[in-house]
């Protein structure tokens, strides 16, 4: 699923600019909308060789592709095959179709109620013109429905899959293993993205017996808001005062927006330590994985994050029809260096399922093996 990181808690700063000038009367557009996002990003991204590119023919070129007659996302996947020339994270153009431009609007609002939108708590994946959940979060309507990481999702109310939901109540037709399928009825929930992101970490935490050791387990979906930290720091709380024997500490998935001090409780714990890692972990989670697996802290679980750490702008365009995400400065953490397109390797490497798991979690499932190798305290 992604993310961002602020300068003030977490060093990157992200600045919501509203980009709306009127469009003309032409023949065509969508090339009056291109034009306006082509401009915003030469203007603002910030590599200014362009990655050597000669950014002006590609311009044009992806221009002439426009097709006048296609709609917000016919235009979008034109810009981000454009963008996607860039090779650089935190740059991407969105629809109202896309969960992403609801989180990203939520998230650079600052609160946890703006930008409220029907959701089912479902992270898709596209894979080879297959959606899959990629991830499900925690006390979601997905969730309470039996849906799981890694379930094909193959229909929506009968007809194509979309990860936005219309309408009050949702059917879908899944498959966990590939060969079954099954339909859920699920009723969507309004709230903001981030607020399902923040209820997701909330109702994450729980205590978990693996043979006779307590595993005390908790998921930051996010840390784009300081309500993030409070809960992860009461989860360890807990866990220290119930006298869990392991704690294991979830990143996969979700916005980043971390920083340092999301690490500062974590080291105080004697107890065993566990960071689970995949490429949904973004920007400022792995530079909070990167401090973890220097200073082990924890032994970090799973396979290599994304690799996309920069500082970002958001950028609403054509009556807030579409959502710029651009990359506007680098960042590389002191002490850590650059992450951007590198990413965090884990100390142990576990490959993640992405379809049809049904209900498998290899990268879990090895912590537990990890965990059940130890002796419990006595």
């Amino acid at each position: 699923m992604m993310h961002v990181a602020t300068r003030s808690a977490l060093i990157l700063a992200f600045v919501l600019v509203s980009l709306e000038p009127p469009l003309a009367h032409a023949d065509c557009v969508r090339n009056e909308e291109f034009d306006q996002i082509s401009a915003v990003v030469t203007e603002g991204f910030y590599d200014r060789t362009f990655r050597g590119l000669d950014w002006p023919q590609r311009v044009a070129r992806a221009r002439a592709g426009i097709d006048c007659n296609g709609d917000e996302r016919a235009l979008a996947r034109v810009v981000n095959e454009l963008l996607g020339e860039l090779h650089a994270s935190h740059t991407d153009l969105y629809t109202r179709e896309d969960p992403e431009y609801w989180a990203l609007h939520s998230i650079f609002s600052r609160s946890l109620t703006d930008f409220a939108v029907p959701f089912l708590g479902i992270w898709p994946e596209r894979r080879d013109d297959r959606w899959f959940a990629k991830y499900v979060l925690d006390a979601s309507p997905a969730q309470f429905a039996g849906i799981r990481a890694g379930d094909e999702l193959i229909r929506m109310n009968g007809g194509e899959y979309t990860a936005m939901p219309r309408g009050e109540i949702t059917t879908l037709t899944i498959s966990s293993d590939g060969k079954r399928q099954r339909t859920v009825t699920l009723t969507p929930q309004v709230k903001s993205l981030q607020r399902f992101l923040y209820d997701a970490t909330f109702n994450s935490r729980r205590i978990i017996e693996i043979g006779r050791a307590r595993v005390g387990y908790f998921h930051l979906w996010a840390g784009t808001h300081g309500a993030y930290l409070e809960r992860l720091n009461a989860a360890l709380q807990e866990f220290e005062k119930v006298s869990v024997d392991a704690i294991v500490v979830d990143f996969r998935g979700g916005f980043g927006g971390a920083g340092p001090e999301y690490a500062e409780r974590l080291r105080r714990i004697a107890r065993p330590k566990y960071l689970l890692i995949d490429d949904g972990v973004r920007s400022g989670k792995e530079w909070v994985t990167a401090l973890v697996k220097r200073d082990q802290v924890a032994t970090v679980v799973g396979s290599r994050t994304a690799g996309a750490v920069l500082a970002a702008s958001v950028y609403p365009f054509a009556d807030d029809r579409y959502l710029l995400y651009l990359a506007v400065e680098p960042f590389a953490p002191e002490g850590i260096g650059v992450l951007e397109g590198i990413g965090v390797e884990p100390d142990i490497a576990v490959a993640p399922c992405r379809e049809h798991c049904a209900g498998r979690d290899p990268q879990l499932e090895k912590v537990f093996e990890l965990i059940g190798e130890r002796r419990p305290r006595e």
